[in-house]
C-alpha cells in the first residue's frame, strides 16, 4: 500500500502540476516576465526529474524510504512557499482565475497539503513496519 501512496504523491508533486502550470494562467501568461517563466521552467523540470527519479527508485530499485522522502521533498517545497506568502506578497490562485474550492479551499492548495500529509503518513508506516523490535 504504501508504495502506491508515495506513487500517487509523487505524482501530485512532479506531474499534475504540468499539467495545471503549463497554461495561459502560469508559463503562457503573456504578462509574466521572461526571467519569472525561466524560473517557472526550471521548477517544472526540477519536479520533474525529481517525479522520475523517485518512480525509478521506487519501483524498479526498491528504494521505498528515498522515493517517498524526495516525494516528501517537492510537496514540502509547495507548503513552505504558501506559508511564506506574507513574506513576498505572493498568492495560491491566479488573479482573475475562479478556481475550484474543496471547503474553501483552493483545489490545488488543498491538493498539496493532502499529498503532503498523505506522504508523511506514509514515511511513519514506513518507518513502523520496517523498525526491528528493539527499534519500537
Amino acid at each position: 500500500m504504501t508504495k502506491y501512496l508515495t506513487t500517487l504523491c509523487l505524482i501530485a508533486g512532479g506531474v499534475m502540476p504540468l499539467i495545471v502550470d503549463i497554461s495561459p494562467s502560469h508559463l503562457l501568461n503573456p504578462s509574466w516576465e521572461p526571467h519569472a517563466r525561466l524560473h517557472e521552467v526550471w521548477r517544472l523540470s526540477t519536479n520533474t526529474l525529481i517525479f522520475s527519479l523517485g518512480i525509478y527508485l521506487l519501483w524498479i530499485k526498491k528504494r521505498e524510504v528515498l522515493s517517498a522522502i524526495m516525494s516528501l521533498c517537492i510537496l514540502a517545497g509547495f507548503v513552505i512557499a504558501e506559508m511564506l506568502i506574507p513574506l513576498y506578497g505572493g498568492d495560491t490562485v491566479s488573479q482573475g482565475i475562479v478556481e475550484p474550492e474543496i471547503l474553501h479551499i483552493p483545489i490545488g492548495v488543498f491538493m498539496f497539503y493532502s499529498a503532503f500529509i498523505i506522504q508523511i503518513f506514509t514515511l511513519s508506516l514506513l518507518r513502523y513496519t520496517q523498525a526491528k523490535p528493539k527499534d519500537l
